[in-house]
């Protein structure tokens, strides 16, 4: 039986995996939400991480060490960097990184696979690097900067858990759904949401909105995203774990880096 740790941010990422995996069983250490279940060839273990790339490298290093796994797999939703990509598509991770330092790439048995999950699902999906940020790119110009640097999306995890996986010997992969486009400005979305939870908090959210009120139509616009992000995540998990399990290839790191 395979047994795959799946990593996202946010509570509602997570709820795309979620809703396919029946009576998952809920635990929580130190503030992070693990959840486990039992597919017919698959055990699965869903962390919700919280955003940033320490707080992934602390949930990943929080699983059982003696626990062996044939993936950890990064997902949740991801800002799009190339004009071409619109709220809801997927990309597939060839590489991963962060900015200025070698990317490690991701085998392609894991992203075959995945693309065969997304086409089945009637996705549409690309392939590329993926930037992990430790900051929030946040204006149109930050990321076309990440863009001309190479990187088809950014999201602020992944290379904290490729790290994890590659030291602890287990193949990596990472598929993200668009939230923003590149022209999309997020000034003020951290302001209001739970750094843990990735939940709003409606008192903040109100505050925000008595001193901007002309930033709801920006607001509703990027609820209209997350749902677009979400629906693409689910309908690509539904087809992803109901599929074969494959063994893909490990992690190779190009060089210790500098992480965390």
């Amino acid at each position: 039986m395979e047994t795959i740790a799946i990593f996202a941010a946010l509570q509602w990422e997570c709820r795309s995996v979620l809703r396919h995996l029946g009576a998952a069983r809920r635990e929580e250490s130190g503030g992070v939400a693990v959840w486990r279940a039992e597919l017919p060839r698959r055990h699965v273990v869903v962390v919700r991480t919280g955003i940033g790339l320490e707080r992934a490298a602390a949930a990943a290093r929080g699983l059982d060490a003696g626990e062996r796994f044939d993936l950890f797999l990064s997902t949740g939703c991801a800002g799009g960097l190339d004009a071409r990509l619109a709220p809801g598509d997927l990309v597939v991770a060839d590489s991963i990184g962060l900015a200025g330092e070698n990317p490690t790439p991701i085998g392609p048995a894991h992203r075959a696979h995945a693309r065969a999950a997304a086409e089945r699902a009637g996705l549409r999906h690309h392939a590329g690097h993926v930037l992990s940020s430790p900051v929030l790119l946040a204006s149109a110009e930050e990321k076309r900067e990440a863009a001309a640097r190479g990187a088809m999306a950014v999201e602020m995890e992944g290379a904290a858990l490729a790290r994890i996986a590659a030291e602890r010997g287990v193949p990596f992969g990472a598929v993200r759904s668009i939230l923003d486009t590149v022209e999309t400005r997020l000034k003020h979305s951290g302001v209001f949401v739970d750094p843990v939870t990735g939940t709003v908090r409606p008192l903040a959210l109100a505050r925000h909105l008595l001193r901007h009120p002309g930033n709801l139509a920006t607001l509703l616009a990027m609820k209209k995203m997350m749902e677009a992000a979400e629906a693409s995540l689910a309908l690509f998990f539904a087809e992803y774990l109901r599929s074969t399990p494959h063994t893909p290839e490990r992690t190779v790191l190009d060089s210790p880096g500098t992480l965390l």
